[in-house]
């Protein structure tokens, strides 16, 4: 009031205003002390601090490339630049701008936090260990530094040594909910349930409206055996920040509550979601429903509907974007089905093979199998990676660990393994053991036509896959090779599955040693087969 045409008072007003919160004020003030001093390096750089925080990406890379036109060594506005450009998924530019603020200002821990953020972003996980470490070297008070540090750890696979880092960071900062959430995620991986739902509760203590802290709780209750409590948490998927959960389609009628049934003459639209192998899984509940009188419409993924339709589950299954344009009736995702069904371990609802193939497309395989050496088995190593990039890291294996299987007794293998992974079958030391038709059967991308040939195989040897779930509606017998904590629905223990009778689970003793299990799978196909042609009895 005294001195209004005073920048620096506009420029420090806008910093206490941005810290109460009240961003507009804030950017008026900062814009109030350029139009003062247009060459005002700093207040464009707090400008744009606080557009980023409005969500004004591009206004905000803006503002730090003026600051940075009026003064090119400002490590601070470089630094800030970094953040935008990695937040609108330019990594290459915001470790370039990272690098330029740690060559102005070398002891800049936070720039190197920054800088590890982006690297890990990138893939290049020891490199972004090196940068937290830096970080905590020039800080070893640095909370955030060490959360990151054990986020990047776990990815490594590093799961003591990532505890550590997020119990640091707690010791540093106890009201730290996204330190907590981690090491529930660290803790689930780890095997100890208990300890990280606790982590879980605490995290959502203090950040109630937490989505991924509530799902990850699900998660880790439905792993336990939990299903009541974890199918109430499990909802909170579609909060989530990243989409990997939204439905396939978004139907524009009401979303049915599962609490009363929908009126006969109402149809039902069941959106699928997430992978191929939760819709073989849960579509069986289709079923289930239109056996209560509902009038059921499934939407599903376009490559399922020929299967879909052979099992009897849909005769005109919908497309997500058929699943669109719906109006009238009421809808639901799939994975919230057996919610409303109270589907739990000791009530599974349906057990009976479901999935089926035609008659004609079997007989055609049995026909093109009949000269191959008895046992046929299908195995199966690679499930999607672009998945396995999150929390289904680990579950697959290589082609060459399946070794020990094609040695002993005769028998034919047969590739069943689709798209990345496959090629390993050029160079793997047992190539010889697979049916003279597998370059048939390479070429088969229906779900329908890979049921066929399932179903002439004597057993389905398999990695946790969409296959896996495909044979296992079948009612073929499977064995199902996991991860020590694997995904939620097999549960930490036991060998069989109440998702299918005709499931064997055969479970790694030692967290990513995958040597030993198909030494037990090996030993125990001596032991089934016996000299045998085919495997006759269920196991």
């Amino acid at each position: 009031q005294l001195k209004p045409n005073y920048p620096e008072a506009h420029n420090n007003l806008g910093n206490a205003l941005k810290e109460q919160g009240d961003l507009d004020a804030a950017i008026a003030s900062y814009k109030t002390a350029l139009q003062l001093k247009p060459n005002y390096p700093e207040a464009y750089n707090n400008l744009g601090i606080t557009l980023k925080e409005q969500g004004d990406l591009a206004a905000a890379i803006a503002s730090y490339n003026t600051a940075l036109q009026l003064n090119s060594n400002y490590p601070e506005a470089h630094n800030n630049l970094g953040i935008a450009l990695k937040d609108q998924g330019d990594l290459d530019a915001a470790i370039t701008s990272y690098n330029t603020a740690l060559q102005l200002k070398p002891n800049y821990p936070e720039a190197h936090n920054n800088l590890g953020n982006a690297l890990k972003e990138q893939g290049d996980l020891d490199a972004a260990i090196a940068s937290y470490n830096t970080a905590l070297q020039l800080d070893p008070n640095y909370p955030e530094a060490h959360n990151n540090l054990g986020n990047a750890l776990k990815e490594q696979g590093d799961l003591d040594a990532a505890i550590a880092s997020y119990n640091t960071a707690l010791q540093l900062k106890p009201n730290y909910p996204e330190a907590h959430y981690n090491l529930g995620i660290a803790l689930t991986e780890n095997g100890d349930l208990t300890a990280a739902i606790a982590s879980y509760n605490i995290a959502l203590h203090l950040k109630p409206n937490y989505p991924e802290a509530h799902w990850n709780t699900s998660l880790t209750m439905l792993l336990g055996g939990d299903y009541k409590n974890g199918w109430e948490q499990y909802e909170w998927r579609f909060e989530k920040e990243k989409e990997i959960s939204r439905p396939h389609s978004s139907p524009k009628c009401s979303r049915w509550n599962g609490r009363a049934l929908p009126d006969k003459n109402e149809q039902l639209v069941i959106a699928t979601e997430q992978g191929l192998g939760d819709t073989l899984l849960f579509m069986r509940y289709v079923i289930i429903l239109r056996n209560k009188g509902i009038a059921v419409s499934l939407c599903a993924q376009p490559n399922l509907h020929t299967l879909i339709q052979a099992s009897g589950i849909d005769p005109s299954p919908l497309t997500p974007q058929q699943g669109n344009q719906v109006t009238d009736g009421l809808w639901i995702p799939l994975l919230s089905v057996p919610r409303h069904l109270e589907v739990s371990p000791d009530k599974p609802i349906i057990t009976e093979p479901y999935i089926k193939t035609t008659n004609e497309l079997s007989v055609k395989w049995k026909g093109i199998l009949a000269t191959e050496e008895c046992p046929i088995i299908g195995i199966n190593w690679q499930g999607n990676p672009q998945a396995e990039k999150t929390g289904l890291r680990g579950r697959s294996l290589q082609l060459e660990a399946f070794a020990p299987i094609a040695s002993g007794s005769q028998k034919s293998l047969i590739s069943l393994q689709k798209g990345f992974g496959s090629e390993q079958l050029e160079t793997c030391s047992f190539k010889d053991c697979f049916v003279s038709c597998q370059d048939q059967v390479n070429d088969t991308w229906d779900f329908l036509e890979t049921a066929a040939i399932i179903a002439n195989c004597d057993l389905v040897i398999t990695s946790d896959t969409s296959v896996a779930h495909l044979a296992g509606g079948m009612g073929k017998t499977t064995w199902l090779l996991l991860e020590k904590v694997p995904e939620w629905r097999w549960g930490l223990e036991g060998d069989s599955s109440f998702w299918y009778p005709s499931m064997r689970l055969f479970r790694q003793r030692e967290r990513g040693n995958w040597d030993e299990v198909m030494e037990r799978v090996a030993a125990e196909l001596q032991k089934q087969f016996g000299g045998a042609s085919a495997i006759t009895q269920p196991i």
